[in-house]
């Protein structure tokens, strides 16, 4: 025991060298002194140490120490901020912020297994039922107060396996990120009198004018290969189009109607319209050339406001603009991802000191500040009333949109082979493998998978016969053990 207790312990130290640290001091008055130090490790893309990230959530004095994990880095300014007024006010509890930024839902995995875990961390949507169930997080049903529940409506905003599970609430959205945009130099598009069209097939020519006449300088279109390109906006045009991986009404997976989409990027390679090098760069870099007035257009959700403003501040004039549908007309709603949210570790000693933090961090006095700063946008009709849009800046391109919904959540399964993001991705490259084969393949692997574990028990199917594809989660929801 003593041997494999010391082969996690290392393997924790070694995940926990890649992530950056923020406010680690014992006094509050130097969080911000710190952070900035972490940001300009982070910056010059150095490591801490793993002694520099070891959480202490024992008391310190007469304070309560509540270890606080976020893989956003975004907000990291406001954040400090927030969390200094805490600790500097708060007579019973001091907040330790930490941010990681490598491979976080391992980490938060591996240190409940080692009862090393942080008191609160940032929401993982996709983890909630693998959390729920293997003893990672509570629920916060027993904790929510009134003030709470009012400022964040969360009666209205529990989604099945997204935040809930049954009856149990495991974390509350206090935001949300709107769904994909086209996001385009302005510049350009002026220049050679082009406007982003409805259609997608529109897109092909408008980027290849550009490429043509950037002659070098600047391309039509890019995609960051590396960092999920299909999920950016190429899926969620798919969902305005009324198409989903998903067939709600069958219960069962159907990759096909994706097949337009994965021509439209050969189409796109095939006219040399693509920047060079896409199909391998990561996101980073490819918002840097766009920033740079290299590409003509980039597609990505809300966060790309504040990426474009602070992180990488554009050399030019951008513009947003709604995504094109197959046909030109909006057949389904997009998907919009609520956030913000924390999660509380099922091993904390200090439930009760936790959840007062959670609390602070949705409360409507820091809510208002976040959303003001144009780190999210409102989940709350509450909240959307008593935040000042004239205030957010540039996430106000990214706000309003009424084809906007949360869908419900896929079964979560997992098929033989390539994720199916990474196989559709794969297809869409002139290198890559047959398109036709890529979706029998993708349907195959995926309704296996659904078929195995839902009679394994694993997972149920969800089958909704009045599904309505232009309001997603208003349908009846049947959960089905066969």
């Amino acid at each position: 025991m003593r041997k494999s207790k010391r082969w996690f312990s290392l393997g924790l130290a070694g995940l926990m060298m890649s992530s950056v640290l923020a406010g680690c001091s014992s006094s509050g008055n130097n969080t911000q002194t710190t952070a900035a130090a972490s940001q300009t490790t982070a910056a010059a893309g150095t490591e801490t140490t793993a002694a520099q990230t070891e959480t202490k959530k024992e008391s310190n004095g007469d304070k309560t120490k509540i270890v606080v994990w976020t893989n956003n880095r975004h907000d990291l300014e406001y954040m400090n901020k927030v969390v200094d007024e805490f600790n500097n006010t708060n007579d019973h509890i001091e907040i330790e912020y930490v941010v990681q930024t490598e491979n976080y839902e391992n980490l938060i995995t591996m240190a409940t297994t080692s009862g090393q875990a942080p008191d609160v961390f940032g929401m993982v949507s996709t983890k909630t039922t693998e959390f729920a169930n293997n003893g990672i997080i509570q629920p916060l049903n027993q904790y929510l107060t009134d003030t709470y529940k009012t400022v964040n409506e969360v009666d209205s905003h529990m989604y099945e396996g997204l935040n809930s599970i049954g009856d149990d609430i495991y974390w509350v959205p206090c935001g949300k990120r709107s769904g994909a945009r086209i996001i385009y130099n302005k510049e350009i598009f002026d220049n050679l009198g082009l406007e982003v069209p409805a259609k997608l097939s529109d897109m092909v020519d408008i980027a290849k004018q550009i490429t043509e006449a950037g002659n070098g300088d600047y391309y039509g279109i890019i995609f960051p290969g590396a960092s999920g390109p299909f999920e950016r906006w190429l899926e969620h045009s798919a969902e305005k189009s009324g198409i989903t991986r998903y067939d709600y009404i069958n219960g069962k997976f159907d990759f096909s109607g994706y097949k337009p989409y994965l021509e439209f990027v050969r189409e796109l390679y095939a006219a040399n319209a693509v920047f060079p090098g896409s199909s391998s760069i990561k996101i980073d870099p490819a918002r840097v050339q766009f920033s740079e007035g290299h590409v003509g257009i980039h597609g990505n959700a809300s966060q790309e406001a504040t990426v474009l403003t602070e992180q990488f501040p554009a050399k030019m004039e951008w513009g947003v603009a709604d995504l094109p549908t197959l046909d030109g007309t909006i057949k389904g709603a997009q998907a919009c991802t609520p956030n913000n949210g924390y999660m509380m570790s099922a091993i904390t000693k200090h439930p009760q000191e936790a959840w007062e933090v959670i609390e602070y961090f949705g409360s409507e006095e820091v809510l208002k500040g976040y959303l003001e700063g144009g780190y999210t946008l409102p989940m709350s009709n509450y909240m959307q009333e008593r935040v000042d849009m004239s205030k957010i800046g540039r996430m106000a391109d990214f706000a309003g949109a009424d084809y906007e919904a949360v869908y419900p959540e896929v079964p979560a399964v997992s098929p033989e082979g390539e994720d199916w993001r990474d196989a559709l991705w794969n297809a869409c490259l002139p290198e890559g493998p047959g398109i036709d084969e890529t979706i029998e393949k993708l349907n195959k692997a995926y309704n296996e998978a659904l078929d195995k574990e839902v009679k394994m028990g694993k997972v149920k199917r969800l089958v909704i016969k009045d599904y309505d594809p232009l309001h997603p989660n208003d349908g009846t929801m049947e959960y089905l053990s066969e």
